[in-house]
């Protein structure tokens, strides 16, 4: 279930999304820059994800890189926290889902800074066996409570 903080700053209410905190308050630095000069919509992008389980020794890595428009100073890093949520499917079977969570302001955008994340399934809050898992859900949320913009990923074996 998703709670809603009131955020000190700017006063607005912020939608927490659902799971557990397994990197809180992280901060990356821009990689790049990607420009799209057509793009009319102040929508988010969706990440570009990798995950990767590790039987040696039982774990799951995700890399995500994502693509945020920041109005933020120079050399200011991007802020967020990654959520990690377990639900079960139609057919019975635990389902990792991720979301990357950050508060920034909706606007037309065409040049987005670009950060590469990497983190580690919490294998004590999963119900299930990581070995089992074949595919990911993760998703960049604006906590604002405008919008929220996600991917399916294949795990690859190790």
């Amino acid at each position: 279930m998703s709670t809603t903080n009131s955020n000190i700053q700017d006063c607005e209410p912020q939608i927490m999304p659902p799971g557990a905190i397994i990197l809180l308050n992280s901060r990356n630095p821009e990689i790049g820059k990607v420009t799209f000069p057509e793009r009319k919509s102040k929508g988010l992008l969706p990440p570009f994800v990798e995950a990767y389980y590790n039987k040696e020794d039982d774990s799951l890595s995700v890399n995500a890189i994502v693509y945020v428009d920041l109005d933020r100073k120079e050399n200011e890093s991007f802020a967020y926290s990654v959520y990690q949520n377990c639900y079960v499917d139609v057919n019975g079977n635990p389902q990792l889902q991720f979301f990357i969570a950050y508060n920034m302001l909706e606007q037309d955008a065409t040049t987005f800074s670009i950060h590469e994340l990497k983190f580690k399934v919490n294998k004590d809050i999963f119900i299930g066996k990581l070995a089992d898992v074949k595919t990911i859900q993760t998703f960049l949320w604006d906590t604002d409570p405008i919008a929220s913009r996600g991917t399916e990923t294949n795990v690859q074996p190790g």
